[in-house]
């Protein structure tokens, strides 16, 4: 299987996502493309249903068609037959999912020496043991700018999900795929698309940025011509969405899940508004509006960090079908890159698991709802709030209390029935409460399932 052409070519030519060992997702209508001759006629045939498809190219040399899929099944294989012929063997069929973001999404299973921040997920050795797993495959988009525009591919392979290929996938994305695969018993392809220190603006496309004057500034700090610096060149708006997502979109996938942000929680006030548009248009690109899970910054000392880890939770509820895994309790106070990944995979797949798959699983932890303000105290009401208490059985902490929105005391908090009550001897009217608003905060809130509660204010409730 090749790589497109630059130009066309007589040969029918595939994408490099289009290949031996790929995983197609169960009962969809799945799109298939690539390059050929004008006027080429293209037969395509299908193992699992011995149907034939026919396409012809484009002037352009450009061809599409969509197939159905059945349910999950393995040693599947396409035929395709045009001036030449190609075969794709060794295909799955079952649930398929994007993993994208910056660093923490891109940290790998296993510690690379070469590359210093690359320490590998905690309790590597025990984990390389249970990695061995047929009928996961692994998709690994590797870097690419593209500052000048949409590429049409990129270099990468589908492999077996084993010890060897694992060393430098996605930890989380992993840990995500194996609990979806163990619980769903069905084959799973996962495709790590990742760049660490990028912004969201780097993962957005050009046509929603170009003419919103939301972008101007940024559109402006880093256009392609006023980036000098090598390690600023991932930064440029666009660049690595035309790169490194523009040559997937439409690999027909069940949802996305998301762990970026380090590089946007300066600025929460833009971010509330930029990601979403980059989520509804990652929707539109693909025209499927797939899940979006996400996960929310976890524990660091940078001051912006409590403040960007509530607008992360308040945006759950405003992007439709997303949902946001705390990892705030799984924090190193003097590392961005925190090596406790395997929590941060499997809250995801618990999002998953209950909101896509329908599972009857607690998605989150306790999630912030309501406060009833009392004489002298206030009543906190979450949602997901069965079996509140300390996760380490000691008295609850990194509650907050306040007359005055800024004015804040710490407070005693204690669990009554599903809420939590809290006060300040000193706080006679309060009117605020907040939980776990430090930037490396010891917020001990969880419920039966050990699952945390996110940071959160009500003064923006």
């Amino acid at each position: 299987v090749c790589f497109f052409p630059i130009g066309i070519h007589a040969d029918i030519q595939l994408p490099s996502i289009l290949s031996d060992n790929m995983v197609l997702q169960q009962n969809a209508k799945v799109r298939f493309w690539g390059k050929a001759r004008p006027g080429e006629k293209i037969l395509v045939k299908t193992s699992w249903d011995h149907k034939k498809y026919k396409v012809t190219a484009l002037a352009n040399g450009h061809w599409e068609l969509m197939i159905q899929t059945p349910a999950a099944t393995s040693g599947q294989s396409v035929m395709l037959k045009g001036d030449n012929k190609i075969r794709i063997n060794n295909i799955l069929i079952g649930e398929v999912w994007l993993c994208t973001g910056q660093s923490n999404m891109e940290f790998p299973v296993a510690r690379n020496p070469q590359v210093k921040w690359k320490t590998g997920m905690l309790n590597e050795a025990e984990e390389m043991k249970d990695a061995d797993f047929p009928e996961i495959r692994l998709f690994h988009v590797e870097h690419q700018l593209a500052p000048d525009g949409e590429k049409e591919d990129c270099v990468g392979k589908w492999v077996v999900c084993n010890p060897e290929n694992l060393k430098d996938f996605s930890a989380v994305g992993f840990v995500f795929g194996r609990k979806l695969y163990k619980d769903l018993s069905t084959p799973v392809g996962l495709i790590q698309s990742t760049w660490g220190g990028t912004h969201a603006e780097s993962w957005t496309s050009m046509k929603v940025m170009e003419n919103n004057p939301l972008y101007a500034d940024v559109l402006k700090q880093y256009s392609k011509e006023k980036v000098s610096r090598e390690k600023d060149k991932c930064k440029v708006p666009a660049t690595l969405w035309n790169g490194m997502i523009a040559p997937i979109v439409g690999y027909t996938v069940k949802g996305n899940i998301w762990y970026q942000g380090e590089s946007n929680a300066h600025n929460k006030e833009i971010h509330e508004i930029l990601f979403p548009l980059l989520v509804d248009s990652w929707r539109k690109s693909w025209n499927k509006e797939f899940p979006f899970y996400y996960v929310q910054l976890s524990g660091l000392n940078r001051p912006s960090w409590p403040h960007f880890r509530d607008s992360q939770r308040r945006l759950e509820k405003i992007i439709p079908g997303s949902g946001m895994a705390v990892s705030s309790d799984l924090g190193d106070s003097l590392d961005v890159h925190p090596k406790r990944k395997q929590e941060v995979g499997e809250r995801l797949a618990r999002l998953a698991l209950n909101k896509t798959y329908g599972k009857d699983i607690v998605p989150s932890g306790p999630q912030y709802k309501e406060s009833e303000f009392k004489n002298g105290y206030a009543l906190i009401s979450f949602d997901y709030a069965n079996g509140l208490r300390a996760s380490d059985d000691k008295d609850l902490r990194s509650f907050e209390i306040a007359e005055f929105d800024g004015l804040y005391f710490p407070a005693k908090a204690i669990v009554e029935g599903d809420k939590i009550k809290v006060w300040n001897d000193k706080v006679k009217h309060p009117r605020f409460v907040r939980y776990g608003w430090a930037p490396y905060t010891n917020g001990n809130l969880v419920n039966r399932e050990l699952l945390p509660a996110s940071t959160f204010t009500s003064s923006d409730n």
